[in-house]
């Protein structure tokens, strides 16, 4: 969004291939799941266990699957 800008660290790039090849599904899914500072993350990020179940946050770690090409 407009305010990426400002934030510090710098939001990932979920459309570099590179990057998000790195990153494990399990990965990804743990920090959706329990955001940032859970998992050694910017505490920017929020966790969303809490709001998303479990094949939700499946079915957003597929999206940033395809966001990506990885």
């Amino acid at each position: 969004g407009p305010t990426a800008a400002r934030l510090d660290p710098k939001p990932a790039d979920h459309t570099d291939a590179d990057y998000m090849g790195s990153l494990s599904d399990e990965q990804l899914y743990r920090v959706i799941q329990k955001g940032g500072a859970a998992t050694g993350k910017s505490p920017l990020m929020a966790a969303w266990g809490g709001v998303l179940t479990d094949d939700q946050i499946r079915d957003l770690v597929a999206y940033l699957r395809r966001l990506s090409g990885t």
